[in-house]
């Protein structure tokens, strides 16, 4: 019984659960990053838009009054060092839903598919039938990422035969959890991407994977596609098919046969996706239409070294921002933990690289592979840049860019630090154990000082 509690997956498992929800309800309700707009956007599949609406050619949705009138109440607070009384959240609570009285928001649509709130909008549209309270609306749904945060990284953490205690200090970093308890896709996102990498290295370095089947090549391809229709920007981490030994598939041709294949179909995904978004979007709420924004593609190709160096140059100019913000990131990035603490989870991350647990095993990368890993995070960097540019135009530095968007490579760059020398010291599992609740401990310090 007691080992079965001192897995690091069943750890994780408890650990997760417990300061999730504890994140679900100390953070006041619209205050995570994108939260309103996941939750109108939900509320549009739950009536059938899988777009948005327009209105005074403003992009935007008609959702119940009660909703809007929350949003607004709650929105003050958002960008403001304001701080949230919290009679208003209990009182809040109280708000009937009155789905029939409607009211047109304007609001940033994302451009994200149903699998991104899956099964969030469907708790939704079950919700809304029976008229539950907004405010609880917010709290289930929260509770509902949560859960799917936790059942993708528990598999993640108990598939991978080694790094569990890397996997359990990331997934257990206040960003993801503050992420994984509010309404967005990042909990979804981050799950899937961890598993894919945990069955990447199980079909690497298993020794009971030792001739790879269609089976096991189809699970892993459908694990990059689905990251891919969750966010296209982190596709490159489909390079990490290399980490797989060729010797493992019949023969070098059929290898590299899987690996186009899987790459093609990411590809047809994403001109789908592009296609999807940008068709019928002339009128945004950022007023730059699908033209414009693949004329800016058309600038960014003609002269890419130049657009290359811009992004070099706003990373340091933002380097000190993202270093901090893959970390914590609370409310609209107006808070975060201390720097030392900052510190002491990088620490702790590049401890867990090198420790390997009891019955692990040594999982030694290759050069030219942790080359390609490193070109994975370099294209995908540059993709959520290339992004971000489209969105917000800033010159002469790319802003916008939030922290929460590089923190799914840091396991990734992490992998590269994978060699022969490990450390076996006993001690380190209870030292990165206490790092993490350490940290999340201090992010509920200043969670609470941001808002009460």
């Amino acid at each position: 019984m007691k080992k079965i509690i001192l897995k690091t997956e069943n750890i994780f498992l408890i650990f997760c659960l417990l300061w999730g929800i504890i994140f679900i309800f100390v953070n006041p309700p619209f205050q995570s990053p994108d939260e309103p707009e996941h939750l109108f956007k939900m509320w549009g599949y739950t009536q059938g838009t899988l777009r948005y609406q327009i209105k005074d050619n403003q992009a935007g949705l008609n959702v119940p009054y009660s909703i809007s009138y929350l949003y607004n109440f709650y929105n003050v607070y958002r960008l403001s060092n304001k701080k949230i009384p919290y009679k208003s959240t209990i009182q809040a609570i109280e708000v009937p839903l009155a789905k029939d009285t409607t009211s047109f928001l304007n609001y940033t649509p994302p451009s994200y598919t149903p699998i991104s709130y899956f099964p969030s909008f469907l708790i939704l549209w079950v919700m809304k039938i029976v008229n539950v309270k907004p405010i609880l609306m917010m709290y289930i749904l929260r509770f509902c990422s949560l859960l799917v945060y936790l059942a993708l990284t528990y598999y993640a953490i108990r598939i991978t035969p080694c790094k569990k205690w890397l996997f359990f200090l990331f997934a257990l970093l206040p960003v993801n959890l503050i992420q994984s308890g509010s309404i967005s896709t990042d909990a979804i996102t981050i799950g899937f991407i961890l598993l894919y990498i945990a069955y990447t290295l199980k079909l690497a370095f298993c020794d009971y994977v030792q001739n790879i089947n269609k089976k096991e090549i189809f699970l892993w391809a459908g694990l990059i596609t689905v990251i891919t229709i969750l966010k296209f920007v982190y596709v490159p981490l489909i390079l990490l098919y290399f980490i797989i030994p060729d010797e493992k598939l019949t023969s070098t041709k059929i290898y590299l046969k899987y690996f186009i294949w899987t790459l093609l179909i990411n590809a047809g995904v994403i001109l789908l996706l592009i296609l999807s978004v940008t068709s019928g979007s002339e009128i945004t709420t950022y007023g730059l239409g699908a033209a414009n924004k693949f004329n800016l593609i058309k600038e960014i190709l003609h002269s890419p070294f130049v657009y290359l160096k811009n992004i070099l140059d706003s990373t340091i100019f933002l380097k000190d921002f993202l270093y901090q913000n893959t970390i914590s990131s609370i409310g609209v990035t107006l808070a975060m933990i201390p720097l030392k603490y900052t510190h002491l989870a990088w620490a702790g991350l590049v401890l867990s690289a090198f420790y390997i647990d009891t019955g692990e095993k040594i999982c030694t990368i290759k050069l030219k592979n942790k080359i390609r890993i490193i070109t994975a995070v370099v294209l995908s960097y540059i993709l959520i840049m290339t992004s971000v540019y489209l969105v917000y135009q800033t010159k002469p530095y790319i802003i916008g860019i939030q922290g929460r968007y590089l923190t799914p490579l840091i396991p990734v760059v992490l992998l590269v630090l994978c060699s022969k020398y490990v450390t076996k010291s006993k001690v380190v599992p209870v030292g990165l154990f206490l790092i993490s609740q350490c940290l999340l401990f201090q992010n509920l310090i200043t969670l609470v000082l941001r808002y009460y």
